[in-house]
């Protein structure tokens, strides 16, 4: 008996291994930085936009957004307690999801913070991908954020809000800094 429960937590350790290790890689490295195509899920719409982040381990992120073309150029600072979205005056407002609760332009600082310090809850192989779902707490509210990792790479996000999916990302160009 005294067998099987060791196999059975080593299991879980081994499994959990990759994303112990890119944790500590990112928080060692001091952040990262890499591109999303980002999709809000609204229910009757989606929204969609490109975004570069740059994300350092203390939890705050520089975000430019790339596309659509009308707002390309548009900045945000993003810290754990809020944001700030500048350009000469103009805003984003796309919506917000998760019953007010996440604004879509913070979707890469929201993974990225994630990925530096919220609950692993969960972490699986299915053949060369690799997914690990963290678990974000708010007001009395949960997000799941399940991230799929190839070659030890994030490759794609998927903010979660009462079962149904609000945000994903398509992530390139991932580097630690």
């Amino acid at each position: 008996m005294i067998c099987v429960l060791l196999a059975g937590c080593t299991g879980e350790e081994s499994v959990l291994a990759s994303a112990i290790e890119f944790r500590a890689a990112l928080v060692q490295a001091g952040g990262c930085s890499f591109r999303a195509q980002i999709e809000a899920d609204f229910g009757d719409r989606i929204e969609a936009f490109t975004a570069d982040c740059d994300f350092s381990a203390d939890g705050t992120a520089r975000l430019t957004i790339l596309a659509p073309e009308t707002l390309a150029g548009i900045t945000a600072a993003v810290t754990d307690s809020g944001g700030k979205i500048t350009y000469d005056g103009m805003s984003v407002d796309f919506g917000l999801l998760a019953n007010g609760n996440v604004i879509p332009a913070a979707a890469p600082a929201l993974t990225a913070l994630c990925w530096c310090k919220e609950y692993i809850s969960a972490a699986g192989w299915d053949e060369d991908i690799y997914r690990v779902t963290y678990e974000k707490d708010f007001d009395e509210k949960r997000l799941l954020i399940d991230t799929f990792f190839k070659n030890d790479l994030p490759i794609c996000a998927e903010v979660c809000y009462n079962n149904q999916r609000i945000l994903k990302l398509n992530i390139s160009d991932y580097t630690l800094h």
